[in-house]
């Protein structure tokens, strides 16, 4: 059983170590009450406000890390997100944006992220991939969601834009092939794959925190 896992590409064992929590992410917390059509564009704008500094945490540790050659070929800019959101937040909440605050999750994911950029800057890319991919393929659907059950505008909704990416299904192909081409010691590789779940972990918090919040009110 070691052998054959030794034996798998790295992609393939981040996915097998994931399955569940990445699941979990997509059917759990306040992407289910999305789904399930019991949010608000209010609620839905705190959601985005705090993906908004998740993402900027994310792209700004790429960016300074791009001297690194394992960072420097996770730094597609195409799926760059941060500012795309702002207008999204900026057009949802006009001056409220102004007296918005992070959810504890929020703040303890962004302090991991200059944990990984002052000790091993390789593991950005667990939340790169986390983040990016999941979007490729979950965007438009969400797109007609927001629009049609919330009626979010499309000003409200350029974070779902990725213009930058014409075929979806061979970009995220050419991604993993990227992971899997990563040049890590054994010990960076176990540090990444163990990063990845982690990654999920955070998300679902952030997820799973303000649904408990939007609960309680």
């Amino acid at each position: 059983m070691k052998s054959e896992v030794n034996n798998m590409d790295l992609m393939t064992k981040i996915r097998k170590n994931t399955a569940t929590l990445h699941s979990a992410a997509e059917h759990t917390g306040f992407i289910k009450r999305i789904v399930d059509g019991h949010a608000c564009k209010d609620t839905y704008a705190e959601y985005l406000f705090n993906l908004h500094f998740m993402y900027k945490a994310i792209e700004e540790t790429i960016e300074k890390n791009k001297d690194n050659k394992v960072v420097q070929e996770f730094a597609t800019t195409e799926l760059y997100k941060s500012e795309l959101i702002k207008k999204d937040l900026e057009f949802l909440l006009g001056d409220k944006l102004e007296t918005m605050e992070l959810l504890p999750s929020t703040s303890t994911f962004i302090n991991r992220i200059k944990e990984i950029d002052n000790s091993n800057s390789e593991l950005i890319v667990a939340y790169a991939y986390t983040r990016f991919i999941a979007d490729l393929f979950g965007g438009r659907t969400f797109v007609a969601l927001l629009a049609v059950n919330y009626k979010v505008a499309a000003e409200g909704l350029n974070y779902y834009k990725c213009d930058g990416v014409k075929d979806i299904r061979a970009y995220v192909m050419n991604y993993a092939n990227k992971i899997n081409n990563m040049n890590l010691s054994v010990e960076l590789e176990a540090k990444l794959i163990n990063e990845v779940s982690n990654a999920y972990i955070y998300n679902l918090a952030i997820s799973c925190e303000l649904e408990a919040k939007l609960h309680s009110n």
